[in-house]
């Protein structure tokens, strides 16, 4: 059976991160990406992250184009469900329009761009189309990715303690991890001084420096475009104080 490159899925593995700047304002911290419903798809990824210099972020746009997924950001774009949701909560925290063609907009133009003023993490780097499912198994000979569990405990705490570093070096205003039901996660990344406290729908934790939600994932149900704009402006009432 036809395997993955395993030297290049051991580096991917262990040094992507996901998409756009670390100097930015607004970081989103999720699981893993969604995805990778196919051998095809996962080696694309490694071929495009490989030609764009194998980055610890790479751009977003930049990233998908070269995956074959244009029409996330040609003139005529089409919304992906998580990543417009993120668009409309930093539209709401700035207090700018969010309607679709604003939404639209920034989608194209600024979300997990390099250059821009979020970036897009994760704290395991191999999509995966729903948590039961695990074909890496087949795709990969090496023994740490024989089993979704094995592959959790060989690398949550390595990329958990990156993350947290690179939050203690670059102090963003907003960390918005994303899934409540990783809440063990994020504290562990946010660090036991954060204590987060319920707001109505997501928690919140302040320091000195960040702002710390937790959020319900963008794909978790039938979450309302309020729920989103409630966040948002939660975040503007605490980044004007």
């Amino acid at each position: 059976m036809e395997t993955l490159n395993d030297d290049n899925l051991r580096q991917f593995i262990k040094t992507f991160y996901g998409y756009g700047n670390l100097a930015s304002r607004f970081w989103f911290i999720g699981m893993e990406e969604g995805g990778g419903n196919s051998l095809k798809e996962i080696r694309a990824r490694l071929i495009a992250w490989e030609q764009l210099g194998k980055p610890e972020l790479a751009d977003l746009r930049d990233f998908h184009l070269l995956l074959g997924m244009p029409e996330f950001f040609t003139p005529q774009v089409k919304l992906q469900r998580t990543w417009m949701q993120m668009a409309r909560i930093v539209l709401v925290a700035k207090g700018q329009p969010h309607g679709l063609e604003e939404l639209r907009t920034y989608q194209k133009d600024y979300l997990g761009h390099k250059n821009e003023e979020s970036c897009l993490m994760e704290l395991l780097p191999l999509p995966s189309p729903r948590t039961s499912s695990w074909a890496y198994a087949h795709w990969s000979t090496l023994p740490f990715l024989a089993k979704r569990e094995t592959y959790y405990q060989q690398f949550y705490h390595q990329r958990s303690a990156h993350i947290r570093e690179r939050i203690q070096k670059n102090r963003p205003k907003v960390g918005i991890f994303y899934g409540i039901g990783y809440r063990t996660f994020w504290q562990a990344i946010a660090g036991k001084e954060v204590e987060f406290q319920n707001q109505d729908g997501f928690l919140s934790g302040i320091t000195s420096h960040t702002v710390y939600l937790i959020i319900k994932h963008p794909n978790a149900g039938k979450l309302s475009n309020t729920y989103f704009e409630k966040v948002g402006a939660y975040l503007r009432e605490h980044l004007q104080t």
